[in-house]
């Protein structure tokens, strides 16, 4: 969260934008007035997209704002105020420096070169869209694995400006964005709060890590207590424990992992399962690859069973997916194929920034039917955005 405040202090100490609003006190007479162009490019009424594209007047929020226009008073001061009218019919006045209104004429003038220069700008490998993607809601994370939710005010050579409710109007490099997830009108009405980082499916693991600092604790089917930790952005590890130990569940697994980050949306990774009832252990050793974002991915592993020394032959394939459907909700399936069939656990989740909890039906070719078979409640700590 430093960057977020170094960058807000930043922006608030850029001077007259960002001055306490005043709002109009009363009308002004139309033959006391003549309309400014601040600039050809715009006109005389600067409208809402506008306001968008030229990343102009952030003091007022895009969903209340209609259009607004410099007036000048023809009196001995000849002073310049911006009038803009709201989507309510209000309309507010606010009082500009002749430097203050030739700052908002060099701005879209400079903005417009960049335009014409490069009309449609990507994102990464993947692109964000055209220049009608300002004013879009996103989901971002950043690479530091800070996340937010921002509209889009305006795309420079390498770097984005995003006005958040929460912080204000920040301004991101382009090379520390690691995802943006737009946002539709009603995900971005509710919250799209981040929900973890898609390390696993119900139990079966993906090439997505915990990041350093991020972890969770889980209890699974009441019986089984787990714990994961990101040591670094790459390596994690996990422990699975008896509630009560001796208690008919006297087993003891380990879960070190390790991934990467290929592409945006690819990530590669490995680990192991080892287990322990403290006369005979065993466990599996797999690798895994997954591609898309936390909140929608699919993955593809393959693993080995071992014990007492002893490797099977056959491997062990794991498909799953989850996909995010509204802002609490998720759904999951995680299918294990093997010699001889398959086995599944197919589910929800339903999710907070802090807490969580999953149901999964189990399925395969010997179970004889759906049933009820996974249930879990996890709570994530240290770092959640």
């Amino acid at each position: 969260m430093k960057l977020l405040y170094s960058l807000l202090l930043l922006l608030f100490g850029l001077g007259g934008f960002f001055t306490p609003q005043k709002a109009a006190a009363q009308e002004t007479n139309p033959s006391q007035i003549r309309v400014l162009t601040v600039s050809p490019i715009v006109g005389e009424s600067i409208d809402k997209q506008e306001k968008i594209t030229y990343g102009l007047f952030p003091f007022y929020s895009f969903d209340d704002f209609r259009e607004a226009r410099f007036i000048q008073r023809l009196t001995p001061d000849s002073s310049i105020t911006l009038q803009a009218t709201m989507l309510d019919g209000s309309i507010k006045q606010r009082p500009f420096t002749i430097n203050d209104f030739r700052a908002v004429r060099a701005s879209i003038e400079e903005r417009q070169k960049m335009l014409s220069a490069n009309p449609n700008p990507g994102f990464g490998t993947g692109g964000i869209g055209t220049p009608d993607s300002l004013g879009q809601m996103y989901s971002v994370e950043l690479r530091t694995g800070t996340s937010f939710i921002g509209r889009l005010v305006a795309k420079r050579a390498g770097e984005y400006e995003f006005q958040t409710t929460d912080v204000g109007r920040i301004t991101v490099q382009q090379a520390n964005i690691k995802s943006m997830q737009p946002l539709t009108s009603d995900q971005a009405g509710k919250g799209w709060e981040p929900v973890g980082n898609g390390t696993r499916i119900f139990f079966a693991p993906t090439a997505r890590t915990l990041r350093k600092g991020e972890g969770y604790v889980q209890d699974i089917d009441i019986v089984f207590l787990g714990a994961n930790y990101g040591i670094t952005d790459n390596i994690s590890v996990g422990v699975l424990v008896p509630v009560i130990p001796g208690a008919g569940f006297s087993v003891i697994a380990l879960t070190p992992k390790v991934g990467f980050t290929v592409t945006e949306k690819f990530s590669a990774g490995g680990g192991v399962l080892f287990a322990s009832d403290f006369e005979s252990s065993g466990g599996i050793a797999y690798g895994v690859g997954t591609y898309g974002s936390a909140d929608q991915n699919v993955t593809l592993g393959l693993g080995y069973l071992f014990a007492e020394g002893e490797v099977e032959s056959s491997p062990v394939v794991v498909l799953g997916g989850a996909k995010r459907v509204s802002r609490r909700l998720s759904l999951l399936n995680e299918t294990y194929i093997f010699d001889g069939g398959l086995l599944g656990l197919a589910g929800i989740r339903i999710a907070a920034t802090r807490i969580s909890g999953s149901l999964g039906l189990l399925y395969g070719t010997d179970v004889g039917g759906i049933y009820p078979a996974y249930l879990e409640v996890a709570y994530r700590f240290g770092k959640v955005k």
